[in-house]
């Protein structure tokens, strides 16, 4: 916490924390931002404020503020048709619902397919993602019906590429990342290098705070405008009234039923509410929401699965409703800030192995049949205070070292998108620790925490003489979170200590 100014009633705070965590919503940062001033900056182990975080689709957000200084530079307008900006792609006979599609409707998710897009689907395709957004069916006229898509997204940083000539993230960098002092960032790219516009944005949360004071400030920084003027208000508005992500069935999104709930509308690749509230909102717990009239924002990063971070925003705008609603005094001469501050120093408190059942001195390799979880072989090293585990499967062959009673730092490139809601970055960084099985199978249990993302992945190896079972699970996925175990046949035993590895990058914790 960074300090105790009473800008802020802690007790609503404290009643979020605390059913955060009741409800297994684990949360790796909170950031609040209010009257200039960053009052909560909350932090669980073992994410820290250094390292960046995936944000998913509030990546959508800088999408559109890139829109918003194409348009301001003369380089677009919104009512232009989409089909103006892909012509040499376009289907021979383009329908006529596509042909009256505009950059408005991309914007507000109303671009009249009938089936939204997602990333999960998209991230696994080996050709530009663009294409599949032209092959799709306009089923109804746009502008009319919202259907969130990544997709869509997508084709607004398509076309800010197409009419600047750069990926949207070098488009941004001179006119809102620098300025603002953002420089450590990352920003995924589809097989034709247009920028992810839909999600793949990681940054450091402080750097996603800024973002949102930058739109409470009316595009405002350090006195210096930096969004085209009038954009907050365009892109914060209610222009979809009853928006509703829809249903997913594991590959994309379908109309939700009519009589389905929605508590909230949208703006400009913004999530807006009556009464002015609006965030920039991604899979998992990712949230930059605005309190305009409370002169507010909140940040938070985290790991919640599907049953519950969609609750995620109602809870945050409730608990800091109420937390805004301070004339400047402490209503609580402090004793909630004190059990606020006791929760955040919980937060950062390792999680500390059990090494009570280690077992050492095993070591032998597997080889796998092709399997669902992509394992190819497995070598197992179970030495004094480590174990160390060389995975080989489609992406090449990959050392983890995994602590005794403590962690190891460190990173890895293997083949992680079944379980990570299709992402695979070419090198991750992890947290890893190995624990024996208590009870009475002999099995050999391994954590990997993804620093950079929301996921934890567990491995459960179970060791026999005739080979080993291999489960994989993780905490989150918009997918199945458990693969089907596979089972792998010893190639040989060697001493304890003598397995061959290959060279690996690790530090212990």
């Amino acid at each position: 916490m960074a300090n105790d100014l009473p800008s802020l009633d802690m007790r609503p705070i404290h009643t979020l924390l605390k059913e955060l965590a009741s409800r297994g919503m684990r949360l790796h940062s909170l950031l609040v931002h209010r009257h200039g001033e960053t009052l909560l900056d909350l932090w669980q182990w073992p994410h820290e404020p250094g390292l960046k975080h995936k944000i998913h689709s509030a990546t959508k957000s800088f999408t559109g503020t890139a829109i918003g200084f194409a348009e301001d530079e003369g380089l677009l307008r919104l009512d232009d048709p989409v089909a103006d900006f892909f012509g040499g792609r376009l289907p021979a006979e383009p329908s006529e619902n596509f042909s009256r599609m505009r950059i408005r409707d991309l914007l507000t998710m109303r671009t009249g397919h009938g089936r939204g897009l997602s990333g999960a689907t998209t991230r696994l395709r080996r050709t530009g993602w663009v294409g599949e957004f032209l092959e799709e069916p306009v089923v109804e006229l746009p502008g009319r019906t919202f259907l969130y898509s990544s997709t869509t997204s997508h084709m607004l940083s398509a076309i800010v590429q197409e009419v600047s000539g750069q990926p949207v993230d070098e488009y941004l960098r001179p006119r809102l990342f620098d300025p603002l002092g953002i420089t450590d960032f990352d920003w995924e790219r589809d097989p034709e290098g247009v920028a992810s516009g839909g999600n793949g944005l990681s940054m450091l949360p402080r750097d996603l705070l800024s973002f949102g004071v930058l739109y409470l400030q009316d595009g405002i920084w350090e006195g210096r405008r930096i969004l085209p003027a009038g954009w907050t208000q365009k892109a914060s508005a209610l222009h979809v009234r009853r928006a509703i992500s829809g249903e997913w069935n594991g590959k994309e999104l379908v109309p939700p039923a009519r009589d389905a709930v929605a508590d909230s509308g949208y703006g400009y690749q913004f999530w807006t509410t009556e009464d002015r509230v609006y965030s920039a909102s991604g899979i998992f717990g990712q949230e930059c929401m605005v309190f305009p009239d409370q002169g507010g924002v909140v940040v938070v990063t985290g790991a919640m699965g599907d049953g519950t971070y969609h609750d995620l925003p109602d809870m945050l705008r409730n608990a800091f409703r109420a937390a805004f609603e301070t004339d400047g005094r402490d209503p609580t001469d402090g004793r909630f800030a004190e059990a606020v501050r006791q929760q955040v120093a919980d937060a950062r408190t390792p999680e500390r192995p059990d090494p009570s059942s280690y077992r050492e001195g095993f070591a032998a390799t597997y080889d796998f049949e092709p399997n669902a979880q992509g394992l190819r072989s497995l070598a197992v090293d179970v030495r004094a205070d480590s174990v160390q585990v060389v995975l080989e499967d489609e992406r090449g062959r990959h050392l983890v070292e995994h602590g005794v009673g403590h962690w190891v730092k460190q990173e890895t490139g293997a083949s992680v998108w079944r379980l990570h809601h299709s992402y695979q970055d070419p090198s991750a960084l992890i947290l890893a620790t190995a624990e024996w099985s208590t009870g009475s199978a002999d099995a050999l249990h391994l954590t990997w925490h993804f620093l950079e993302a929301p996921f934890i992945d567990r491995f459960t190896l179970t060791l026999g003489t005739e080979g080993v079972t291999v489960v994989r699970q993780v905490n989150v996925n918009s997918g199945p979170t458990e693969l089907p175990a596979v089972y792998g046949t010893p190639r040989r035993t060697v001493p304890a200590g003598d397995a061959a590895l290959p060279e690996g990058d690790a530090t212990g914790l």
